[in-house]
Parts: C-alpha cells; structure tokens; sequence
C-alpha cells in the first residue's frame, strides 16, 4: 500500500510538470525518440551500482561479498526513492550490521561515500561558468539562485567535512573521550573509528575517488543519451555536464518529496538556459527522471523480494 501511495503521489507530481505543455510538441519528440536509447541508459545505471559496490567494498576494508553488497544498495537506493525525509539513507548502515559492521562504522562508510560525491559534484559545479555562459541574474529556481546556493552548500559541506577528519584523524583517541560519557558513546566511537581507518588508508581512498569518478561518467554518458535520442536538444558535452550538474545541484538546494517536480523543475531551467525549447526540455525531464526511477524501482523490488523484507521493515530499521 506504501508502495502505491508513492506511485500515486509521483503520478501527481508529473502531472503538475506537464500541466500546460504542448501536447503536440511532446508528441513529436517521443515519436522521434530513439528507444534505444533506453538499454544504453539502463546499461549505465546498473554500471553505475557496480561501481557504487566496488566503492562500498573499497571504503569498509571487509570481506563483504560483492552480490550481497549488490542487494543492499539496491535496497538503500529504493528506500531514499520511497521513505519520506530521506531515511533510506539509514537502511544500508543497518543492513550492514547483518553482515558483522558495526552501526557506527556502517554510518561512518556511508558519510565518506557521501563527501566523496559532494567534492566530486563541487567540482563539477565550480566548471560549469566555464562550460556554458550563465545568466547575469543566476539561475532562479522555486525563488532560489541554484548555482550560487549550490557552491555556499557543498563549499561550506566540503570544509566542515575536511576539518572533522583532519580533528578525528590528529585526535585520535583524545577526541573518542570527549564521547565516552555519551548515551551513544559506543555508536560514536564506531563511526570515529571507521572514519579514521579510512582516512589513514591513501590507497584506499585513491580508489574510492576513482570509483566515484566512474560512477559520475558513466551517468553522464546515460544522461547524454537520453538528450542525443530527443530531436532539438543540445547534448554535446559541455551542455550534458551543465543540465546533471545543476539538476543534482538544485535537488541539493531546494529539496522536493521524491524528487519529483523539482528534478523535472531544474532540468527544464539548465535547458533554458541553453535556449532550449521549454516543451521538449520538460519532455526529456520526464523520460530521464522516469527512467531512473523504474531502473531503481526495478532492481530494489527485484531484491526485495529475493531477500523475502517489504518496505515496512526497511522503514523500521531506518526508525
């Protein structure tokens, strides 16, 4: 039933996209679309989770088999896609825990793989005035400058991030005493443990970034798809990075339940600024974030149930 909510609700948050849009438009561009298009994207996102296993074995150090890893990211990812207020972010570390990592190490490897996007996105996000010419006025969305919030959010996430390893890392275990008297203190010590096993790991975390940087080129090559298969759409390569960059930037900035309504929101204002036609701009939207979205309800319902767990109890583990 929670399930079907969610649909439901996605239902009505395309709706909301597409009310107004030229039907006529939007019929010309899907009966030029190339439905090709749609096994190379898939291609790209199950790519995509190989790699983000590869980087999950590479960041917890543990002989964690790769299958299993597999199931529970795929597990993760429809939680965060589902469950409101992003607690899917909070099935993997706990699915972890069936597998002998500790609760706070598991949170400690999902916080490193999240800094690890972050820098990677900030980096994008600090090239793209480079990659195409933006409005002198920034770009508005939902009443917020997207570009500008995005670099103060990620900036400010990076820094903090890189002071709290640089402290838990020269601390050591002067700063695990400061939490020794906390009621979570074993849950602390777990996480700073596992952030300072990797930070003291260079190998370790050359790998990771080198993974992360695979996840984000093998995306783009499936975003770059879905724009080549749709008539009047820029796709060369400057354009592919501006409209993923800004849309993960946005969703970061001005968060929406599901995602959806403000993912389709952002891709149609990166197109605009392209001076793309807003009717195959919002087209293309829909095709990507709908894409995706049946790539990870696909697999997580595909795991869910080879695990024989329904969404109640993955929603209880994350509570």
């Amino acid at each position: 039933m929670k399930l079907a909510a969610v649909l439901a609700l996605t239902a009505l948050g395309l709706l909301g996209v597409l009310w107004g849009v030229d039907l006529g438009v939007v019929r010309e561009s899907l009966s030029a679309f190339d439905v090709r298009s749609f096994a190379v994207c898939w291609v790209c996102y199950y790519l995509t989770q190989c790699f983000r296993c590869w980087r999950l074995q590479a960041l917890l150090g543990r002989p964690v088999g790769f299958w299993r890893l597999m199931s529970i990211t795929s597990l993760g990812f429809l939680a965060i896609n589902v469950l409101p207020f992003r607690m899917g972010e909070l099935v993997r570390p706990t699915l972890l825990t069936d597998e002998g990592v500790p609760l706070g190490e598991g949170m400690a490897t999902i916080f490193m793989e999240r800094l690890a996007d972050i820098l990677m996105l900030l980096a994008f996000l600090l090239s793209v005035g480079w990659a195409v010419d933006l409005p002198p006025g920034g770009i508005i969305v939902q009443g917020t400058d997207v570009v500008a919030a995005g670099q103060r959010l990620f900036g400010v996430g990076v820094a903090v991030g890189v002071v709290g390893l640089s402290v838990v890392t020269l601390l050591g275990e002067r700063a695990l005493r400061i939490t020794d008297g906390l009621p979570a203190a074993i849950l602390v010590r777990r996480f700073v443990e596992g952030i300072r096993a990797f930070v003291l790991a260079p190998l370790r975390m050359v790998r990771v970034m080198g993974l992360t940087a695979l996840i984000w080129v093998v995306t783009l090559v499936a975003v770059w798809a879905t724009l080549a298969a749709l008539p009047g759409l820029p796709s060369d390569p400057g354009a592919v990075v501006f409209v993923w960059t800004l849309t993960l930037t946005g969703l970061a900035a001005v968060p929406t339940p599901g995602f959806f309504g403000g993912f389709e929101a952002l891709c149609v204002a990166a197109l605009a600024v392209l001076a793309a036609d807003p009717d195959k701009s919002r087209t293309f939207a829909v095709v990507l974030h709908l894409g995706q979205f049946a790539f990870t309800l696909t697999l997580g319902c595909f795991y869910l149930l080879k695990e024989g767990v329904t969404l109640a109890e993955l929603r209880a583990r994350a509570r």
